[in-house]
């Protein structure tokens, strides 16, 4: 007898022994759920265990579930978590399943339920930033993901299970039918001791789909959506019984997802003039701001059908609504550090773009009213230019001086504004970065919101020109261009106005032809991860799309709305940069000269008592269009226009106000009147 033999009975009864075991390990498992969360009592607990869990962040119960209430998740914060020493065990199989209908896709991957240390150690069944769900696991402490073939649609209700099966991987079920599978050889690693959490990671995480993979700022998010019926079984349940989970259920039609536009700025009054306002967008967003009163500012307009828009939703950057709704935005001032930058700075400091839109709570950026009256209104904005950590590309340590942006909106009735910027950097800098942006709400994609013919220019000599990007980006060859039209999808179009001598260039890079004809991210507007830019993969989250950089050395530019062609805006372009000459008549008053940056010609008052006697010489090189007069030390007093020797009374054809400076009072005026002759003011007190 060999020794083999003598072992033999010994191996055998090892082997029974072991069968032995796995039976009364499987004969252990139940047939019902070992984890049961329905949401019908309004709150988090576990049925089948008679545990009442963590509810953390913002949550709303919602009646309208497949099967009475469902669980809203937030987007940003909400979390249910079962502590470790409470979870259910399962190590012999599991199976996972849950009612699930998404507002987004998210950032990237999102859990619906994880228990999980890294990527060594756990689980973690939910979706992808793209759609896809399905269950990734720790196999011989290597991450593996398996994913399902199909994409969930949005607002829909959703039936997924996932089966963890030791005997040959995973399997995974879409509204009762196979959605993909995963064979693994190697056992699973579980993290028994760390927390099991419903609807949010472990750990903060660094967004998927991103323009500069070396650009990584991780941040917290959590499913956006509706939960429902969340189960966990540790067995492996068998494609039938899948199923029948899955029809036992009658869901609603469409989930209770409202759509997400952006603010109304249509309600309330119509009177020109700035309005402080607290702008609604949905729920669960508006619930994250720390903000009393009215942050957010409104420009209405009483003769267009158009606003500007001072949001949170944008970091402040102004934009311009159409009568439609169509938004309209536009560029701070912009640093960057990039990493041959970094990488002589040891590593350390602000990493990509350093500018507005990263300041995605609105730490740094700021707007408030300076002036209000009929005849313009004057909006301060103040920004930091920092990268998606809120570090600065410079810092003056001794100082206390980062980088920082002051701009100065000067708007008129007549739908035109002007915009003045100084940079800190820290010196003094005047200069304006240009960059044409339009938004997409979510839902929409760039192609629903700009027509591909999406530019159009004009020059001093009436030369015009309308540039497609339907076969990629067009050459923005015009020659010497002041005026640029944004061809929204709209009867009221964006106009920008600039010098001559000044460059325009399509915005040439980050195009993906199977998307969208025009450049397409999501990082901003509204979204609240740390992100130096993120491609939209498709229309879940709003978004903006670049068009072109105006660069001119220094100054301001006219911004506005117009119903006209890029042609019909000329003589407004000429008014600005070539505005006519003005004479006074008398030592009772003089003038300042003509001031780009407010689009108004400044006076001073010298007698209180005195009477305005002025000729604009208009010609039809130098029209005069709706002149703005800023007349200091005009005094408490109101005023009465005559022109060409007509009386003109205050209304929609002369607007007034008085500013009260430490100073004394200004008379600040606006004309709506068009000529290319010479015109003759006279600006009154009454007696």
């Amino acid at each position: 007898m060999t020794r083999f033999d003598l072992l033999k009975p010994l191996r055998l009864g090892c082997a029974g022994l072991l069968l032995f075991s796995a039976f009364m390990a499987q004969a252990r498992a139940t047939d019902k759920p070992v984890a049961c969360w329905s949401f019908d009592a309004q709150s988090p607990l576990d049925s089948a265990s008679d545990i009442t869990d963590t509810l953390e962040g913002h949550s709303k119960f919602l009646p309208e579930g497949v099967r009475g209430g469902c669980l809203r998740f937030d987007g940003f914060t909400t979390l249910l978590r079962r502590k470790a020493d409470q979870a259910p065990l399962l190590p012999h199989g599991f199976t996972l399943q849950a009612w699930v209908a998404l507002a987004t896709y998210s950032w990237n991957w999102t859990p619906i339920l994880a228990q999980r240390d890294g990527d060594t150690r756990g689980y973690s069944f939910g979706f992808d930033g793209t759609g896809h769900f399905g269950l990734q696991l720790a196999a011989d402490y290597k991450w593996t993901s398996c994913l399902s073939t199909q994409v969930l649609k949005l607002k829909t209700w959703h039936h997924l299970a996932a089966v963890y099966d030791p005997h040959f991987g995973v399997r995974l079920f879409l509204d009762g039918q196979p959605a993909g599978a995963l064979p693994i050889e190697k056992p699973i690693s579980y993290a028994k001791d760390i927390d099991l959490l419903v609807g949010r990671n472990h750990d903060k995480m660094v967004p998927e789909h991103r323009v500069r993979d070396w650009a990584k700022f991780p941040s917290w998010w959590s499913l956006d959506g509706l939960l429902d019926e969340l189960t966990i079984h540790d067995r492996v349940l068998t494609e039938k019984e899948i199923q029948a989970s899955w029809s036992s259920v009658k869901p609603p039609i469409a989930a209770n997802l409202p759509p997400r536009h952006f603010p109304d700025v249509t309600k309330g009054t119509q009177r020109f003039g700035a309005y402080p306002a607290k702008l609604e967008y949905y729920e669960q967003w508006d619930a994250l701001w720390q903000m009393a009163g009215d942050p957010d500012i409104v420009v209405k307009f009483d003769e267009m059908p158009v606003q500007m828009v001072f949001w949170r939703g944008t970091r402040y950057s102004p934009c311009w609504v159409t009568e439609n709704g169509k938004w309209m935005a536009d560029q701070s001032l912009e640093g960057g550090v990039w990493p041959e930058e970094l990488a002589r700075h040891g590593g350390q400091g602000a990493v990509g773009c350093c500018e507005h839109m990263s300041d995605s709570q609105c730490r740094f950026s700021h707007v408030e009213i300076i002036e209000n009256s009929d005849a313009r209104a004057v909006v301060h904005w103040r920004y930091a230019m920092v990268d998606a950590a809120l570090r600065f590309e410079k810092y003056d340590e001794v100082a206390g001086q980062g980088q920082y942006g002051d701009e100065f909106y000067y708007i008129y009735p007549d739908g035109v504004c002007s915009r003045d910027v100084m940079g800190w950097w820290p010196e003094p800098v005047h200069r304006i970065d240009q960059e044409t942006i339009f938004l997409s709400e979510a839902g929409t994609r760039p192609e629903d919101n700009c027509e591909l013919a999406a530019l159009s220019l004009a020059n001093l000599k009436g030369e015009a020109k309308t540039y497609s990007w339907e076969n990629g980006y067009p050459t923005l060859d015009l020659n010497e261009p002041v005026i640029q039209m944004v061809n929204l999808k709209a009867k009221y179009r964006p106009i920008i106005i600039a010098k001559p001598g000044t460059k325009f260039a399509t915005f040439n890079c980050e195009v993906r032809k199977e998307f969208s004809h025009f450049p397409w991210w999501n990082h901003w507007p509204v979204a609240r991860v740390a992100s130096d830019g993120r491609y939209a993969m498709t229309h879940d989250q709003p978004a903006h799309s670049s068009l072109s950089w105006v660069t001119q050395p220094e100054g301001a530019f006219l911004y506005g709305m117009t119903d006209q062609s890029t042609l019909g805006v000329l003589p407004m372009a000429m008014a600005w940069i070539a505005p006519p000459p003005l004479e006074i008549t008398g030592s009772a008053f003089a003038s300042d000269g003509y001031s780009q940056s407010q689009r108004a010609y400044l006076l001073k008052c010298l007698d209180q008592t005195a009477t305005l006697d002025l000729k604009l010489v208009g010609s039809p090189t130098s029209p005069i269009v709706n002149p703005p007069l800023v007349i200091r030390n005009w005094g408490e007093r109101e005023a009465n226009l005559q022109l060409d020797g007509v009386s003109v009374p205050r209304g929609k054809m002369f607007r007034y106000g008085l500013r009260r400076t430490l100073d004394g009072t200004d008379l600040i005026v606006w004309i709506k009147t068009t000529a290319e002759n010479p015109l003759r003011i006279s600006i009154a007190a009454p007696n």
